[in-house]
């Protein structure tokens, strides 16, 4: 009898926390005052409790602290893949995707593999039954027309025209175009370009819109020669930021701002520069893109948790009606710290 009044009694509990009596957070009754509800010894209801805690629904405080129902994650069926390389900003995007996954009632399954390995892991989480895939940092992936894509942070270069592959990007001609005209309204002149989001997809890649957007506002400016100040460099290559200093600001020896393409290549620039002794930013100015970095310098924020917002969005109206045109405008970008460029008295 004993045995079946706790299995009665754990199937009621469970019940009614499943069923939220008891929400998720809160405090659970006292063993005393459940002993008492259900007529039963302290040291019966003692072992119920622990096996709600076992089973993960009930958690218990420290000494005094009472007894908590579980703040479980809902697993559901509606399952997203994120494929991501990790950086500063690409976690400012998943923040977003994942909040918004929350909203949506999307399961995201988040996965960061080596490059060589990523479509091979794209294929595992198609075959696992994802619903769709979202890939940022890694180009364009392989994947079957069937199957609804997302790329976040990168540009249509290949022309795909598919309805079930799409892309959602901040307006970087636009932030481009921001920045160098602050730049020039600061009085600067003088000023080098320092690339290396273009090798993120291929050395021989058509100029980003953010390169773009700081030749523009250049070549409005009588600068005529902005492409011969740009240098593209590897992500990441200190060789390359050691020879753009050492080269570029011998044949440019006026120079009084150097513009990056992001705040990658801006933290990459600063660090080699105290290596060369060149007072970059100091004497030199330096601009970023994407407002991640902690250097005292002007950049452009990309608004990247609204990018991860709206990835999930679009493959959700994709899922949702097949046949939707779903196009997506660039996310709005703003200026960030412009008091940090130096102002130049003509």
């Amino acid at each position: 009898m004993q045995v079946q009044a706790t299995k009665r009694i754990y199937q009621i509990l469970r019940d009614e926390i499943e069923q939220k009596v008891y929400p998720p957070g809160s405090k659970f009754p006292s063993e005393a005052d459940l002993a008492w509800r259900f007529e039963v010894s302290k040291l019966t209801m003692n072992k119920i409790v622990a096996l709600l805690v076992q089973d993960g629904l009930l958690i218990r405080g420290v000494r005094g602290a009472g007894t908590r129902v579980a703040e479980r994650i809902k697993l559901t069926g509606n399952k997203l893949a994120f494929f991501i390389q990790l950086s500063p900003y690409s976690m400012r995007v998943l923040k977003g995707a994942l909040a918004e996954g929350n909203r949506s009632d999307y399961q995201l399954i988040v996965e960061s593999p080596e490059i060589e390995n990523w479509n091979e892991r794209i294929q595992l989480a198609i075959d696992s039954g994802v619903q769709g895939i979202i890939c940022m940092g890694y180009g364009i992936p392989v994947v079957p027309d069937d199957v609804n894509t997302v790329c976040v942070d990168l540009y249509n270069t290949m022309g795909s025209t598919r309805k079930n592959f799409l892309f959602v990007n901040s307006d970087n001609f636009h932030g481009g175009q921001l920045m160098m005209e602050e730049i020039f309204r600061r009085g600067h002149r003088n000023i080098l370009i320092f690339s290396t989001e273009r090798y993120v997809i291929s050395s021989n890649a058509p100029v980003s819109p953010r390169i773009s957007g700081f030749h523009a506002v250049m070549k409005e400016n009588g600068v005529t020669d902005f492409a011969k100040r740009t240098y593209y460099g590897h992500p990441g290559s200190r060789d390359d930021a050691k020879y753009f200093l050492k080269h570029y600001l011998k044949r440019y020896p006026d120079t009084t701002l150097i513009a990056a393409d992001s705040d990658g290549s801006a933290e990459l620039l600063a660090t080699i520069a105290r290596e060369v002794n060149v007072d970059c930013p100091g004497k030199i100015a330096l601009t970023g893109f994407g407002d991640v970095t902690s250097l005292p310098i002007a950049s452009v924020d990309q608004n990247p948790e609204f990018q991860g917002t709206l990835a999930v969005r679009m493959l959700s109206s994709l899922m949702q009606s097949p046949q939707m045109e779903t196009v997506s405008d660039p996310v709005e970008t703003t200026l960030a710290r412009v008091e940090s460029i130096p102002i130049i008295l003509s």
